[in-house]
Parts: structure tokens; C-alpha cells; sequence
């Protein structure tokens, strides 16, 4: 899996104050991106992708933290290859925690944890937004959902109709098949 995400790039948000359960912080940024091959399939960021987080204290050990991110992505259809162009969006909640914490057992249904060594003024929440796209990239693209593919033996597009070659290539194993009738 080669990365879109450039290793200098950070998303720092600044943290309320640590005692301040009421008080939120809130962050956005917008990502360029080039092309992520995930899962033996090419996706393109043409616009790059928007992020956005919102910290707050769930207590002085606890830390809020709900992602989002969205972008337009493009990529060949996984039966046809023609081009798709989709809308991906997605908002994960994480829980940052210090080292030792022993408090997160109710809280571990809601959020996927994040254990850090200590928190300062500003918190840089990349690794979760490279975690949430990787979360929403599709595993297989379609074009529609009953699109037709194309032909095995010609590479006819068979959306556009049936192909002109013969489709007679039948495993030998399934050939007593071929005059069976359903009633």
C-alpha cells in the first residue's frame, strides 16, 4: 500500500484547558493528496481531502476527540474499468489517553482508543485522519451496482450490449449442465 499522505504534514489542534470539561476546541484542514493503491486497486484525490477535529476533556485523563474527514476520489470500476468518481465521507471518535490510564473500560464500545505519552497544548491528530480515510476507501468500486462487466474471452464492455464472440468455453467438469432444464 504506497501512502497519499506526506510524512511532514501535521494536523495540530490546540487542546483546552485540562481541567476544563466544558470547553472545546475545534480545527480544520484541507489535505492535497495524490494517488493511494489500496488493496490492488489505484484511488486519486483529485482535490485532496478535508479534515476536521473537535477536542474537549472528558475528564482531566481523557481526551475527546471526533474526526471527520471527506473528499472526492476517483478509480476504475472493479468489473468494466471505466472511471468512477465518488463522494467518501466518514466521523470517527477516538479516545486519547496517557499511559497508565486504567479509566477507559467504559468508554471502549464508543471510541478507538489512542494511548499517548503526555498531552501539551497542541495534539497532532494526522495518524487518526490517515486512519479514517483508510477506513472509508471502498474495497470494491462499481460503476452501478448491476453492471455487467466485461467479456472473459473478447474484453467487450458488456453494459453496452452482448459481445459477438462465441461464449462456448465451458469447464468440461459442467458440460453434463449444459442440457439441463428447470421446470
Amino acid at each position: 500500500m504506497r501512502s497519499i499522505f506526506n510524512d511532514e504534514q501535521k494536523a495540530l489542534i490546540t487542546l483546552p484547558p485540562r481541567n476544563d470539561t466544558e470547553a472545546e476546541m475545534f480545527s480544520q484542514w484541507d489535505f492535497s493528496a495524490g494517488e493511494l493503491n489500496f488493496e490492488g486497486q489505484s484511488f486519486a484525490f483529485p482535490d485532496g481531502f478535508h479534515a476536521e477535529a473537535k477536542a474537549r476533556w472528558l475528564d482531566g485523563e481523557l481526551l475527546d476527540v471526533e474526526i471527520a474527514v471527506s473528499a472526492e476520489i476517483t478509480a476504475e470500476c472493479a468489473r468494466c474499468l471505466k472511471p468512477v468518481s465518488l463522494e467518501i465521507s466518514n466521523e470517527l471518535m477516538y479516545l486519547y489517553y496517557s499511559r497508565g490510564t486504567d479509566e477507559l473500560e467504559e468508554f471502549d464500545a464508543e471510541y478507538m482508543p489512542v494511548e499517548v505519552d503526555f498531552f501539551g497544548r497542541v495534539l497532532d491528530v494526522m495518524p487518526q485522519i490517515q486512519e479514517s480515510i483508510y477506513t472509508i476507501i471502498p474495497t470494491k468500486v462499481l460503476c452501478k451496482e448491476d453492471c455487467a462487466g466485461l467479456c472473459p474471452i473478447c474484453g467487450a464492455d458488456l453494459n453496452e450490449g452482448k459481445c459477438s464472440c462465441r461464449n462456448e468455453e465451458i469447464d468440461s467438469r459442467l458440460e453434463v449442465l449444459r442440457d439441463f432444464k428447470v421446470e
